[in-house]
C-alpha cells in the first residue's frame, strides 16, 4: 500500500450543522512521516506534540497559546510546533480547514544535520505567513493522496524540510559544490535509462554525489523542473509514441510505468491538455 489512512466523523460545529472531517495518512514512500487534513474543524485543539508539526491553515480565524505566548491564525498562517511543547487554542471563530505534516525528531534532526545545521534544530518563530512554506506542505500531502510516485513524494518533502530549516535558530550554512553540470547530466541519464521504473531520491543521491537537498534545487535550475517531474514528461513522451501505434492507454500505462490509467490520463493532460485516448483518436482520424 501506498499509504494508510484512517478517518474520522463527528458533528462538532455549533453553527450550520457541518460535520468536521479528519483524515490520517502514513505514507509508505515516506516512512516517519504523517499527515492531517482536517475539514469544518470547530474543534479548540490541545494538543502535546512528541514530533516536529507544520500546520499551514487555508482557512482559520483562532486564538492559540504556545510556550506561554499568545498568537492568533488567519487564512493561510503556518504553526511551527516541536517535540515536548503543548498548544492549546484559546478561542475558534469560524471553521477551519487545515493540514498537519508531523515529523519524527530523528528524521528532522538527520535532514537538518545533511543540510549543516549542528546540534537538535529549534524553531525561533512559532508562526509565519510564509506562502511557499504552506504550498509545499500542501503539494506534498496531495502527492500522497494523488499515490504519486516514490521520487515525487520524497521530493516534495524534501522541499518542506528546506523550507522549514529557514526558521530554526541556526540556519542552514550555504555550501560551494564544483560540478553541478556533471551531476545532473548523471541524473537526468540515470532517469531516461529507469524511466518506467520507481525511482528512488536516495538512488539519484548515490548517482550524483549531491545531498537530496542541493540535488533538487540545482536539477531544478539547470532543467526547468524537478527529478519527479522530468520523470513523468519522459513517460509521456513514450506513451505519445505507443499511443500513435494504436496501443490501448490501459496497456500505455503500464508500459511507461504509471500506477494504472487514471495515473497516465492525469499526467498526460497535465502536460498536453488532452486525455491519452482523445490523442490516440486524433491520429486515427488522420490516416
Amino acid at each position: 500500500m501506498d499509504l494508510e489512512s484512517t478517518r474520522s466523523k463527528e458533528n462538532l460545529s455549533p453553527k450550520g450543522g457541518r460535520t468536521e472531517r479528519l483524515t490520517f495518512m502514513r505514507p509508505a514512500a515516506v516512512p516517519g512521516t504523517e499527515l492531517l487534513a482536517a475539514y469544518d474543524s470547530w474543534r479548540p485543539w490541545r494538543v502535546f506534540h512528541e514530533r516536529y508539526a507544520i500546520c499551514p491553515c487555508r482557512t482559520v480565524a483562532a486564538g492559540w497559546r504556545y510556550r506561554g505566548q499568545t498568537y492568533f491564525l488567519k487564512d493561510r498562517s503556518v504553526m511551527l510546533l516541536e517535540p515536548g511543547e503543548t498548544h492549546a487554542n484559546t478561542r475558534v471563530h469560524k471553521l477551519s480547514d487545515f493540514k498537519v505534516l508531523f515529523i519524527e525528531p530523528e528524521l528532522f534532526v538527520s535532514a537538518a544535520q545533511e543540510l549543516g545545521v549542528s546540534g537538535t534544530p529549534h524553531f525561533r518563530l512559532a508562526q509565519s505567513e510564509d506562502r511557499e512554506l504552506f504550498a509545499a506542505v500542501y503539494d506534498f500531502s496531495m502527492s500522497v493522496e494523488e499515490k504519486a510516485t516514490v521520487l515525487e513524494q520524497q521530493s516534495r518533502l524534501a522541499v518542506c524540510l528546506r523550507r522549514s530549516f529557514g526558521y530554526v535558530e541556526q540556519p542552514p550554512r550555504a555550501r560551494i559544490i564544483w560540478n553541478e553540470h556533471q551531476a545532473v547530466r548523471r541524473a537526468k541519464a540515470y532517469l531516461h535509462e529507469r524511466f518506467d521504473g520507481a525511482v528512488t531520491l536516495t538512488e539519484l543521491v548515490a548517482v550524483t554525489g549531491l545531498s537530496r537537498f542541493h540535488l533538487l534545487r540545482t536539477f531544478a535550475q539547470h532543467v526547468g523542473m524537478p527529478p519527479h517531474a522530468y520523470q513523468n514528461h519522459l513517460r509521456i513522451e513514450r506513451a505519445r509514441t505507443l499511443l500513435s501505434a494504436g496501443m490501448p492507454p490501459a496497456l500505455v500505462a503500464a508500459a511507461v510505468g504509471f500506477a494504472d490509467q487514471s495515473h497516465l490520463s492525469r499526467h498526460f493532460k497535465r502536460v498536453w491538455r488532452v486525455t491519452p485516448g482523445r490523442y490516440a483518436r486524433a491520429g486515427q482520424r488522420l490516416t
